[in-house]
């Protein structure tokens, strides 16, 4: 049986048992038709799981798509996953948001070392187009805008009230002074 049945079946013994014993049919007085209390309980479980049936398909679940995060620059030719380890790849920042969902989103990258995916950040200009696919969906930003902070700087990607993606990575090249940040607004979904 299913959990969710099991559970049904649980849930329908207790509250016929408790009823069998509030009427009378758990003492000696009256015993149900079909014989002892404990046949009826049993019965009227079976029965009840008898019509437990999936849902129609229109309101199952729809299985959330598992394809990995994916960071796609076209000016840069940077085509990369989004993962969790800085040294094989760009990665989301800690608690920042996801695309989609009207929060500032962060992603870090290396410039010189290990895949070096933000290599030519410097490179990007206003109106270029940064793609971020997040499951199973493309979103579209437009680059908006550039800044060098001190690395001291713990606030690049405070929540700002609306949806916001910042590319970071250390600049100059080689050294981990400073950090440029690219900003850039949402566009639209891809595709739509």
């Amino acid at each position: 049986m299913k959990a969710s049945a099991l559970i049904l079946a649980s849930f329908v013994m207790g509250a016929l048992a408790t009823l069998a014993v509030a009427t009378g049919g758990g003492s000696a007085g009256t015993v149900p038709a079909s014989g002892t209390p404990a046949t009826a309980v049993r019965e009227a479980v079976v029965e009840s799981v008898r019509e437990t049936r999936p849902a129609p398909a229109h309101q199952q679940p729809r299985p959330v798509k598992s394809e990995p995060a994916r960071i796609t620059i076209p000016k840069l030719h940077v085509k990369a996953q989004i993962g969790t380890n800085l040294d094989a790849g760009p990665i989301w920042w800690p608690v920042t948001g996801r695309p989609g969902g009207g929060d500032t989103i962060a992603i870090a990258g290396h410039r010189t070392t290990h895949t070096h995916p933000f290599l030519d950040l410097d490179l990007l200009e206003p109106g270029d187009v940064i793609y971020v696919r997040w499951q199973g969906v493309a979103y579209r930003y437009v680059m908006s805008g550039r800044r060098i902070l001190s690395s001291k700087n713990q606030h690049i990607a405070d929540a700002r009230g609306h949806e916001l993606l910042l590319l970071t990575a250390c600049t100059p090249k080689g050294s981990a002074r400073q950090r440029i940040v690219i900003y850039a607004r949402p566009d639209r979904p891809a595709g739509s």
